[in-house]
């Protein structure tokens, strides 16, 4: 009997990552205690130098952060090389790439974008910020967004196999409403169209269009993401059926005319889902900004979160902002009370599970705006329609019909409004 050999449990790091509440699990060199990530690292600038740390006996064990992205780290000695092959570093060459030129920005005279937490703003600012958004809500937006109970039988099929839990039914269960809501609109089944998914991650959302969309003739799939994941779903398409192309770059630097399969389609839809902050208006630029092309362009159905993350240079509702006298102080304060909509009462796990939500206390400066909770999440949710309404009469303006849609119900996600917006 063949017995094995592993006596010895691979060691791995020792470092605790606070985040996930457990040990990191890369396995270490002999003799290490820390995977190359979470060695320690030795601060390195003009005062200091790595020779003469407490390592210098060993200089090969020095790592530092790069310089190119704070983000990772790498060995003193290796820093040349690293330079040379980091991906921060790259520039692209591609014909497709002109950094920022969905941006926003108007010129070199483009005033610095400095985001402001909500935090450095006065109570009074915030009381008149929160007057101004439940004005102009109950005015102009109350019976504007609308819920739209949509689905596609094809993944609907898949939900019902048994072995998915409640977490990935969630994920399949938004795709479904976005592929009913493209059916429904008549943005899926045309003929030689490319469906371009913004942030598209590792593909989910492209995955099911392809499926979806296999017998329509000539149908191209392009993903635009700048990070590289792993366990890519558009990896498992059957190529055959599908011209399938990932682009690596950020939305604010993509020109969709200079790629050959927008050239080569005759229609283009446009598809995002949990596009994070300004992410969905780089996006909605970028489709704008088609120029050569503009007459394929039939629509887009996007979903977005995180509007705290938006920036005023990108945002892409300011004629809406300026026509009901609304200041960048006021869309920045808006951005903040957004994160009141989904975060809930604020406080870690460990203190949820220990204390009743509502004989918590609220804190100082809850007290002083003068908002319970729940009244903090009605304001929170009214500064993310407000965003988004923005957005939608900028695509309005262009030419296109425009829906806020309740996609979604809230026990699927927080985030469950999308724009669809259509072709006249």
């Amino acid at each position: 009997m063949h017995e094995s050999t592993d006596i010895y449990p691979t060691p791995s790091c020792k470092y605790f990552v606070v985040r996930k509440k457990r040990h990191c699990k890369m396995t270490v060199k002999q003799g290490e205690e820390y995977c190359g990530e979470h060695q320690k690292i030795t601060c390195v600038n003009s005062e200091t130098d790595p020779t003469k740390s407490q390592d210098r006996k060993n200089p090969s064990k020095i790592r530092i952060v790069c310089p190119l992205d704070r983000k990772h780290t790498c060995y003193a000695h290796n820093l040349k090389k690293h330079l040379k092959i980091c991906n921060a570093g790259r520039i692209s060459t591609e014909p497709y790439i002109l950094k920022g030129v969905n941006s926003g920005k108007i010129g070199d005279g483009e005033l610095v974008d400095l985001y402001r937490l909500l935090s450095t703003f006065s109570i009074q600012d915030i009381k008149d910020t929160i007057l101004k958004v439940n004005a102009i809500f109950e005015n102009s937006l109350k019976e504007e967004i609308t819920e739209k109970s949509a689905s596609h039988i094809l993944i609907e099929q898949e939900m019902a196999k048994p072995e998915y839990g409640d977490k990935t039914k969630k994920h399949l269960k938004q795709a479904s409403a976005i592929l009913g809501l493209m059916h429904e609109y008549n943005l899926l089944m045309k003929p030689r169209t490319c469906y371009i998914e913004f942030g598209a991650g590792r593909g989910q959302l492209s995955y099911w269009i392809a499926n979806a969309v296999q017998s329509s003739e000539g149908s191209n799939i392009l993903l635009v993401e700048r990070a590289s994941p792993k366990h890519k779903r558009d990896n498992k398409l059957d190529k055959t059926f599908h011209k399938i192309q990932r682009v690596r770059a950020d939305i604010s630097d993509i020109v969709l005319d200079k790629l050959d399969i927008i050239s080569a389609s005759e229609n283009i839809v446009g598809v995002t889902k949990h596009l994070c902050g300004e992410a969905t208006d780089l996006a909605m630029r970028c489709l704008v900004n088609i120029a050569e092309n503009k007459h394929k362009l039939q629509g887009a159905v996007l979903t977005f979160c995180c509007h705290h993350r938006c920036k005023w240079t990108s945002y892409v509702g300011k004629e809406f902002f300026e026509a009901n006298n609304l200041s960048i102080s006021d869309f920045y304060i808006m951005c903040g009370m957004a994160s009141w909509a989904t975060c809930g009462t604020g406080l870690s796990r460990e203190r949820r599970n220990n204390e009743k939500a509502t004989e918590l206390a609220q804190n100082e400066r809850d007290c002083e705006i003068g908002l319970s909770r729940e009244e903090k999440e009605v304001v929170g949710y009214r500064c993310k329609h407000l965003l988004n309404w923005g957005r939608l009469l900028y695509m309005k303006k262009l030419g296109f019909n425009c829906s806020l849609h309740y996609y979604v119900e809230k026990s699927i996600s927080l985030e469950n409004v999308c724009i669809v917006a259509v072709k006249s």
